[in-house]
């Protein structure tokens, strides 16, 4: 039975049920990077044998993962998806821990973050206080052939398209609808977080507020100014983007608050509405 307006629990535990065979798994591999396979081609490609038993297995998996065409055989969406489950090797063996020293300030104390990559998790923290700054999964297929900095850096460009499809109103994870609100208080290091909740799965992604504003044109353009490109290092570089220290508030009802930028005696202060979205910006030169 569907509970509310959640997700079919009954539907999704026989389809993942579908998958629960090696066999099946070798038939959506044979079908991945769009192939389409005749019954006899993909029975080889599969690794089968005897053609009743592929066909049984093969069965199991049409309609939900597998699709009947006049060409042959094809991955549907889900099953493209369910292959790239598998080939990200998250069911695999877990990599080395590695702690790397990041280009960032702790928001707390006078530490340096590192970034910590560990059970198939990233944790970006500070060793001297603790303080942790962000945490999320990353599977192991995207550790294989990297070396510190790069796996950071690969990392920090995938949150990053996540931060900016949650607060474009997208969620980065079942790709339902997402409603941002800056909020009062947080159960992390944040004051005011920007946080955007999923209507349809129930996942938030809450930042500082400043990282939302990471790609607006304005901060963009007064970076650029003083020499900082945004694209050329990672969001937990700028300072704005991992604390909110600075933030503060400049209405009530409804809230609004104000980001202050600095760099070499000019602050771009940012006025930020509730919903997260700026509604002005004002450069001051500090004397």
């Amino acid at each position: 039975m569907n509970r509310g307006d959640g997700p079919d629990a009954e539907r999704a535990a026989s389809a993942l049920g579908s998958l629960a065979d090696a066999d099946r798994i070798a038939i959506l591999l044979a079908l991945r990077n769009g192939r389409v396979r005749p019954f006899v081609d993909l029975q080889t490609a599969a690794g089968f044998e005897d053609s009743g038993r592929f066909n049984y297995h093969l069965d199991r998996l049409l309609e939900e993962f597998v699709r009947k065409t006049e060409a042959g055989y094809r991955l549907t969406a889900a099953g493209s998806k369910a292959v790239d489950i598998v080939t990200d090797e998250r069911f695999g063996s877990t990599p080395a821990v590695v702690d790397h020293p990041l280009d960032a300030d702790c928001p707390q104390c006078e530490g340096r973050l590192h970034g910590r990559y560990a059970e198939k998790d990233v944790e970006l923290v500070c060793p001297d206080c603790e303080t942790l700054v962000h945490y999320g999964y990353f599977p192991p297929r995207a550790v294989s052939g990297r070396d510190p900095e790069a796996l950071f850096a690969a990392y920090g460009k995938v949150l990053w398209r996540e931060f900016t499809l949650a607060a474009r109103g997208v969620c980065p994870f079942c790709r339902g609808r997402t409603h941002t609100r800056v909020e009062r208080g947080s159960d992390h290091h944040l004051d005011y977080p920007a946080v955007s909740a999923c209507v349809d799965c129930d996942a938030e992604v809450a930042t500082a507020v400043g990282l939302r504003l990471l790609a607006d044109p304005a901060v963009v353009g007064f970076l650029a100014d003083h020499g900082e490109r945004v694209d050329d290092r990672p969001f937990w570089a700028f300072d704005f983007c991992i604390d909110d220290a600075a933030v503060f508030v400049v209405g009530e009802d409804p809230l609004h608050v104000a980001v202050p930028i600095h760099r070499d005696g000019e602050t771009l202060r940012v006025t930020v509405a509730e919903d997260g979205s700026v509604v002005e910006t004002t450069r001051v030169t500090r004397r």
